[in-house]
């Protein structure tokens, strides 16, 4: 007798023979941009919830069935055309919904875990404090980079039957090579604001 299937994927069954060619095509690229053995996952957000997400809107496994095609790399209006769909699929996972860009989507956090109900209330400086930036999602420089991976890395996958399954380079696909050995680009761009680290540096007396 066989085991019965999970029930998240027992929608998938019904579903027509069209849709599940799509949904089946989307799985590489949300494999990849969620976490694999080559790129890093969004903390504290696994496979389950984000999964959830992709089932439900088409639009998402529109976009990941792209993953791993050439056009992502050498087109970049295809590429920032599915970004930013990437970005509402990653402000969706967040639960922050009706944003499309995922710094407005930090700040909407920020905003609601510490806005004041009334003006006179005193600011919490020690609960911001412990405020823990790691659940936030990642800027849009970052994750531009972790998409940049995730299609390079499906590149691969999709060719995994060829002697040589890609000619493209990690540099630039969210890789840099330093000291002979090819490390994470994290983002691009300054870590912080010049006038957070000019504060930064004034308040250490640097």
């Amino acid at each position: 007798m066989l085991p019965q299937q999970p029930d998240s994927f027992n929608g998938f069954y019904t579903l027509p023979d069209t849709l599940k060619v799509r949904y089946r095509q989307s799985l590489p690229g949300f494999h990849a941009i969620t976490g694999c053995d080559f790129n890093p996952a969004f903390f504290r957000k696994g496979k389950s919830k984000p999964y959830k997400t992709l089932k439900k809107y088409p639009e998402y496994q529109e976009a990941f069935k792209n993953f791993g095609n050439s056009e992502l790399i050498e087109n970049l209006d295809q590429q920032q055309n599915i970004f930013n769909i990437i970005q509402r699929f990653i402000c969706n996972v967040y639960n922050v919904h009706n944003v499309i860009d995922v710094d407005a989507a930090r700040l909407q956090i920020f905003i609601d875990s510490y806005t004041v109900s009334d003006v006179n209330e005193a600011f919490n400086r020690k609960k911001l404090r412990n405020f823990d930036a790691s659940n936030l999602p990642p800027c849009k420089s970052e994750l531009l980079q972790q998409f940049l991976r995730a299609n390079y890395i499906c590149t691969i996958w999709s060719n995994a039957h060829l002697k040589n399954p890609t000619t493209y380079q990690p540099d630039n696909n969210g890789w840099i090579l330093k000291d002979q050995k090819y490390q994470f680009k994290w983002f691009e761009g300054d870590q912080l604001p010049s006038y957070v680290s000019d504060s930064l540096k004034t308040q250490s007396g640097i």
